[in-house]
């Protein structure tokens, strides 16, 4: 389980070069996108579409490309 400090601490802490991506649920699906914000929730970009209002306990797992 993640926190939202800890996936702020993760985004502040990328090089320029570096994206955070989190795989989260919606509903019964798991979709993987690149964090694009984070507020009181988080944002992300999957392939198609953008996903705002994630709530961080759909958060699954997340990892610096």
């Amino acid at each position: 389980m993640f926190t939202l400090k800890t996936i702020t601490a993760a985004l502040r802490g990328l090089y320029p070069d570096e994206r955070l991506w989190i795989t989260f649920v919606d509903g019964d699906v798991r979709l993987t996108g690149r964090v694009v914000g984070i507020g009181s929730h988080i944002s992300a970009r999957t392939d198609m579409w953008l996903h705002e209002d994630i709530h961080v306990n759909r958060v699954v797992s997340m990892e610096v490309k």
